[in-house]
């Protein structure tokens, strides 16, 4: 269960959106005020949800309908690759697309429009609430709660593996954090410059990145079974 979580929260921890709005909270006035919000946020959402379920899901109904932590490991595992597999027959057939900038009227034209907002706020509830938005359960952390309630360990055991995949999770945030503190412009520098770099990967990239986890999970519940 451990190996699972670890790779799965390591996966979560660089979501663009999870770095691109931490990049947002370090460019707001009082950058560490801003970040602790958010992560509070993020903790309180991601905590309560995930013990919400542990505990709605005791073993005994894991065990009831088989759902043993080996075969939600594989089942978890193979829908990683299948996803891996459609996103790289996606970015091979639209290789050749062209890339159209986005109209001041679009989508991307009032997110952009909505983060130079953001950018310029000093109210805390902001950071707060979308701490609370980006630890909404996903469909990654609910198949991490999964391995959780499938693994079949005691209260105390769970709790603590929750809390490790959001502290995990949640890596790119608190680093930055506490990074702030010593070397502020550095620590812009180099979140600026991972922001960059993961809206630059590529779907082949993103591709192999499931294809990875995907085959740690089908191969830790192959040996468990």
């Amino acid at each position: 269960m451990w190996i699972a979580l670890l790779v799965m929260a390591a996966a979560t921890s660089v979501e663009p959106i999870r770095i691109g709005l931490a990049l947002v909270m370090l460019n707001r006035p009082r950058p560490v005020l801003q970040l602790m919000a958010f992560l509070c946020g993020g903790f309180a959402m991601g905590t309560t949800a995930g013990l919400v379920v542990l505990f709605a899901f005791p073993p005994t109904v894991t065990e009831s309908t088989g759902l043993t932590l080996p075969r939600v490991q594989i089942i978890l595992g193979t829908l990683a690759l299948l996803t891996a597999a459609v996103l790289a027959g996606r970015a091979w057939i639209a290789r050749s697309a062209d890339d159209r900038p986005a109209r001041a009227d679009s989508a991307p034209g009032r997110f952009a429009s909505l983060t130079h907002r953001l950018l310029h706020g000093r109210s805390l509830w902001v950071a707060a609430v979308a701490g609370l938005g980006i630890a909404l359960p996903s469909l990654d952390y609910l198949a991490a709660l999964a391995v959780i309630v499938a693994s079949g360990a005691d209260n105390g055991t769970r709790v603590a593996a929750l809390l490790m995949f959001n502290v995990l999770a949640f890596s790119l945030v608190e680093i930055p954090l506490l990074a702030y503190l010593i070397a502020p412009e550095a620590t812009r520098t180099f979140m600026t410059a991972l922001n960059n770099w993961v809206r630059r990967r590529r779907p082949t990239q993103v591709a192999a990145l499931l294809a990875v986890v995907g085959g740690v999970l089908c191969t830790a519940g192959v040996i468990g079974l």
